[in-house]
């Protein structure tokens, strides 16, 4: 027996990049919720006091998305039916809690002078988090867009991109202001249907929805076309 035949198949260049760069966005993720909940500590710390602590709890949230992003794009990548089948699973899950990534940019509501603490720092923590929030979001929507690019093209991969935009700017009101949740679809949706079907028979008497959900959208998308072309332009720099 040979034993250049035991020696395992190496893997194409195009892979271990592949594998490399998600491992890096991995790890950029990871840190930056690590300093979120750091400030978090700190303040705790300092203070005695657990004044914030829903935004660890709507971080967890953010992860939800990227968490089901980071699998159907993975899983498609095998080429079976049974991972498109689960891809697709995964995107439905995907979109439903899309909208708690971005959510967290809305905490600053919450945001108040208190004696306890430095104002200062109260400010950092809450970027810090709407920062994470709002990377969490763009880095799972990138990765579904690029599984919907590689299955239907490049138009279809951006109309799918706006439309989740869109509808996220819409979960984000009806979180932020109607107080539902993603899970009240799945657990108690008779209520949360019920005033859907009230936008869709009154839309003038609940234009606010409206005007919130495509302000927010036009702002993520804004922000989310800075981030593709600065992909883009380094995707153009490595090949020359």
């Amino acid at each position: 027996m040979q034993t250049e035949n035991l020696q395992p198949v190496p893997k194409p260049a195009s892979v271990r990049f592949a594998i490399r760069h998600q491992a890096l966005l991995l790890v950029t993720m990871i840190l930056s919720s690590v300093m979120c909940v750091f400030l978090f500590g700190v303040r705790w710390l300092k203070t005695g006091q657990t004044t914030y602590y829903t935004l660890n709890i709507n971080l967890i949230l953010a992860w939800i998305p990227a968490v089901f992003a980071w699998i159907a794009y993975n899983v498609y990548r095998k080429g079976s039916c049974w991972g498109a089948a689960i891809a697709i699973g995964c995107g439905a899950i995907w979109l439903l809690f899309f909208p708690n990534a971005p959510y967290l940019i809305t905490d600053l509501v919450h945001l108040r002078e208190r004696p306890e603490m430095a104002y200062w720092f109260d400010q950092i923590l809450y970027m810090a988090f709407a920062f994470t929030g709002c990377y969490l979001g763009m880095v799972s929507l990138i990765l579904m867009q690029s599984l919907v690019r590689r299955s239907l093209g490049w138009i279809v991969s951006w109309v799918f991109a706006l439309g989740a935009l869109v509808l996220g700017g819409f979960g984000i009101y009806i979180g932020r202001f109607l107080r539902f949740n993603s899970w009240d679809l799945l657990v108690n949706p008779k209520p949360l249907i019920k005033e859907l079907l009230s936008w869709v028979r009154h839309p003038k008497s609940n234009s606010d929805a409206f005007i919130f959900a495509i302000t927010f959208s036009v702002f993520f998308a804004a922000i989310y076309l800075v981030v593709v072309g600065i992909l883009n332009l380094r995707r153009v720099d490595s090949k020359e």
